[in-house]
């Protein structure tokens, strides 16, 4: 039997600034994306580099804890409102509308993916 470590992937992502620094301090726990082709390949136990955008030298890893499909925008921030969201919005809807930049098509194909992750160090 493998261990987790001989059988986990390392992804790289890229995150504007304001979530990756929330992400670097550990404030953030759940990374939302569009379940595409790359985010499929995702499994609990893997890795991902965060690089921050417009400044590739900055870099942040997390690991994976869980994964959670949803059809739909909306059903995917309702789910996790209350325990990240709140913060910074009124509502789900609010945080469906500031997502400008997945289109319907796309949600309708690949739907959406709630990641779990926990900060860790790299060395």
């Amino acid at each position: 039997m493998k261990n987790i470590k001989e059988t986990r992937k390392e992804h790289k992502m890229k995150l504007e600034e304001f979530p990756f620094k929330l992400i670097d301090i550990g404030e953030v726990q759940i990374e939302y994306r569009l379940n595409d082709e790359k985010r499929q390949l995702l499994g609990i136990g893997d890795i991902i580099t965060f690089t921050k955008l417009l400044d590739e030298y900055k870099t942040t890893s997390v690991v994976i804890t869980d994964l959670k499909k949803y059809k739909s925008l909306l059903e995917m921030y309702t789910a996790s409102f209350d325990q990240y969201l709140y913060k910074y919005y009124n509502n789900p809807q609010e945080v469906v509308d500031d997502t400008t930049y997945y289109k319907e098509d796309e949600i309708g194909k690949y739907g959406c993916l709630a990641i779990h992750i926990k900060k860790i160090n790299r060395s």
